[in-house]
């Protein structure tokens, strides 16, 4: 498939290599979040893709392009599972209305699959917007940065991953999303995504409150995951 458009940043880090901070065997969350220097960190869970995915195909019609008006993104389109509305995909500032985040009527009814495991089994006791993505055949999202703070904040779970569709973050490289992976990114670091397949990327971003003590647990266990420690911990006392 011919590639899309040539960008400089993408082709400086798209290869990057980078060394990982030395270990803290004393990390909770907080220090994990804001203080580890991680750009992301993959979270030890399974996501039911294949369920999650089936149940995509029955909201395609009610997706609607996501921060069109920028006319700097291609093929990128998003439908919320919760939120303010199905179709309210952007954050809170922009629409400046008391609207609650709720479950969708739209995904309660056409996803009701991912809605439970998102209400019964991911570790969250509220959510913010939490959004179906889809990045078409040859669509990309050009260089931005959603935060100016640094810390490990939105989870991007990869309903599918093409191959030749790459998240590429300025200094670090290629995050490494696998079919169900889903890695908590530190967004205040400029990234840029190319699909260069011929094949839709489907992701489910979620923001939600980190006061959830399984989802310290998670995060905690995970950051000992990715330096083979071995070793589960509890030390999710901290928030």
């Amino acid at each position: 498939m011919k590639k899309i458009i040539s960008n400089t940043m993408f082709n400086r880090y798209v290869d990057a290599e980078w060394t990982l901070p030395e270990f803290n065997s004393a990390a909770d969350f907080l220090w994990i979040r804001h203080n580890s220097g991680l750009p992301w960190l993959k979270l030890a869970i399974e996501v039911p893709c294949s369920t999650i995915l089936t149940e995509i195909q029955n909201i395609e019609s009610l997706l609607i392009p996501h921060r069109e008006d920028y006319n700097e993104h291609q093929g990128w389109s998003s439908f919320c599972i919760h939120g303010k509305s199905y179709d309210a995909t952007r954050e809170d500032g922009f629409y400046n209305d008391n609207r609650p985040y709720v479950w969708t009527q739209e995904a309660e009814e056409l996803m009701p699959g991912t809605v439970d495991y998102f209400r019964s089994e991911w570790p969250a006791d509220q959510y913010y917007r939490v959004r179906v993505m889809r990045l078409d055949p040859g669509g990309y999202i050009t260089i931005h940065r959603d935060s100016t703070t640094s810390a490990l904040s939105a989870i991007n779970i990869a309903i599918t991953q093409p191959k030749e569709c790459l998240f590429v973050m300025e200094k670090y490289g290629t995050v490494p999303f696998q079919p169900g992976s889903a890695i908590m990114l530190d967004l205040s670091n400029r990234h840029v995504v190319f699909n260069n397949s011929n094949q839709v990327r489907w992701h489910i971003i979620v923001h939600q409150d980190f006061d959830n003590v399984n989802f310290k647990r998670l995060v905690v266990n995970s950051y000992s995951k990715l330096y083979n420690c071995g070793n589960e911990t509890s030390n999710d006392s901290n928030s």
